[in-house]
């Protein structure tokens, strides 16, 4: 018969009290493990068999295979790594994803040839997945970078800019955080021939600020009562509720030709002439019953009594280097009342006003309730035909 070499045996409660000697085998019968003593060490040593189940301490795997899964005693129970001894490189194939939670509720997707995806798995109203950039400062100071996202292209052939970062999207702290402020503005950065600068910024008080143009492929709505303006005009253009535009400087057309249109159908334009002055015009040609572009002169004034001018054309050289009388009202035509206006009149005159070294006065009259033309008392109304000859003198007590 042939030789048999049988091994101390017992179950695993009848290994761990025995203490064999140096390099003796026991066999485990429970497990099915063969154990190797040291003399002293009462168990001795478990080794490990294809086919069980073993806790390992302290072991070293080389390259092992994994066919399954790694997973711990229970939820929460191991971790990956320690903070002495971290795992370096992590490889993942394609789709492949980690997941996060309890119920794996939040998902990190890999898109083969793409991306990432963040994802909240729960199918509930509201379930929003949240990505937050913290930062562990502990006293937050004015222009503190809170959290940021860089782009960049680092592997472009072309290096020197090329590789710089081109752009970013910053969280910047506005001011000293405290128990009642944590004014934060986001700063969008983008570059052209460098790393990427700040272009735009979004602050704290909702304050859009651009270094060069907006362009909008759409609407540019503004709040009612809502202002337009520049860094030291912030109200410059006011936008009422109601539509109407209030300007609080100069509107200036600076283009020939340019032209103001008025009425819903544009009906009446005012015409830039070019180094002439300005055309009114109704646009109409339809016919209106003969009546072409009117100019009204308004006044607000709710008594009018005698000699209130109810409107005003004035001529004048401002400009004039002599300065002194040449730059005061030269000519003018107003329209004045002739007394109180009440329910049944509202006399007025025409006055024909002319400067000679002076502000323009009042050199000749149309008065409305004579309808008869005058020159002022201590004026003499010439009337001449077209080669200049006197034709009629008026003196000021005279009317035609």
């Amino acid at each position: 018969m042939p030789t048999v070499l049988q091994f101390r045996r017992g179950t695993t409660s009848q290994n761990n009290a025995f203490t064999g000697a140096i390099g003796e085998i026991t066999y485990d019968t429970t497990t099915d493990v063969l154990r190797v003593h040291d003399g002293s060490t009462a168990g001795g040593f478990s080794m490990v068999s294809a086919g069980s189940t073993a806790t390992l301490t302290n072991k070293t795997l080389t390259s092992p295979n994994i066919t399954t899964s790694i997973v711990p005693t229970s939820a929460d129970g191991a971790t990956i790594g320690s903070a002495s001894k971290e795992f370096s490189d992590l490889f993942l194939a394609d789709g492949s994803t980690i997941q996060f939670g309890n119920d794996q509720d939040i998902t990190l997707t890999h898109v083969a040839d793409t991306g990432l995806i963040l994802k909240h798995t729960a199918t509930g109203d509201n379930s929003t997945v949240a990505l937050t950039l913290q930062t562990g400062e502990t006293d937050i100071q004015a222009d503190d970078v809170i959290g940021k996202l860089d782009f960049q292209a680092p592997d472009e052939a072309q290096g020197t800019d090329a590789v710089l970062v081109a752009a970013g999207i910053e969280a910047v702290s506005e001011g000293d955080f405290s128990t009642s402020n944590n004014a934060t503005k986001l700063s969008f950065k983008t570059a052209a021939s460098a790393a990427a600068a700040e272009t735009m910024s979004l602050s704290s008080a909702g304050v859009l600020t651009t270094s060069s143009n907006i362009v909008s492929g759409g609407n540019v709505v503004i709040a009612d009562a809502g202002n337009i303006g520049s860094a030291s005009d912030t109200d410059a253009i006011s936008i009422g509720s109601d539509g109407d535009v209030t300007l609080t400087q100069d509107l200036e057309l600076q283009h020939d030709g340019a032209i103001l249109s008025f009425g819903a159908n544009d009906d009446i334009t005012v015409t830039h002439v070019a180094d002439t002055g300005l055309t009114m015009k109704n646009i109409s040609t339809t016919g209106n019953s003969g009546v072409g572009a009117v100019l009204t002169l308004s006044t607000g004034d709710t008594d009018v009594a005698a000699n209130n001018v109810l409107g005003s054309i004035q001529f004048q050289a401002p400009d004039e280097a002599t300065g002194t009388d040449a730059i005061l009202v030269a000519g003018a035509v107003e329209c004045v009342s002739e007394g109180d206006f009440s329910a049944s009149n509202n006399a007025t005159k025409i006055s024909f006003r002319c400067g000679n070294s002076e502000t323009a006065t009042e050199k000749a009259k149309i008065v409305g309730s004579t309808g008869k033309f005058h020159a002022t008392p201590d004026s003499i109304l010439l009337i001449k035909d077209s080669s200049g000859s006197t034709l009629k003198t008026v003196n000021g007590h005279a009317a035609i």
